[in-house]
């Protein structure tokens, strides 16, 4: 589904995509269950956290700032879900991100796809905070966890 090419400068706009990869010195199911089980969610610091782990399933982060449903899930190598902010506007349709987890010599490549934005400004401030925020925790946290 698309988002609106253009309407009124408070409403959906199509503003493009984040793409990211990381390399975690971690297995994949390790990586696989930071992200999907509340209480390692709550560890490496998207908590306080709720998550359901099916399709259909809710999960809120960060105490609720963010929110949303999963609509996919191949453990230990995909994930999608809706997602959106607390202080977004009723109508505005939800964003989507797509984990996905493939396992490479010596770890895990997480990649994440993050589409359907309100606007420019709110791509830039999840791209900013996919890093620093998400991922950036979570390769510490599972690299922590599975030293050699």
């Amino acid at each position: 589904m698309k988002a609106p090419l253009i309407t009124r400068d408070d409403q959906p706009v199509a503003t493009g995509v984040i793409e990211e990869s990381e390399f975690i010195r971690a297995p994949v199911s390790a990586v696989f269950r930071a992200i999907t089980t509340a209480a390692l969610l709550d560890e490496w610091g998207a908590g306080p956290a709720r998550f359901q782990a099916k399709a259909g399933g809710r999960f809120f982060l960060w105490d609720g700032d963010m929110e949303g449903m999963v609509v996919e899930i191949q453990a230990p190598n995909r994930l999608v879900f809706t997602l959106r902010e607390r202080e977004w506007k009723e109508e505005w349709r939800d964003s989507l991100v797509l984990f996905t987890l493939t396992e490479e010599r010596g770890g895990t490549r997480i990649t994440l796809r993050h589409s359907g934005f309100t606007d420019r400004r709110t791509l830039e401030r999840h791209r900013e905070g996919w890093g620093e925020y998400y991922i950036g925790p979570l390769k510490a946290f599972c690299e922590e966890r599975h030293r050699s």
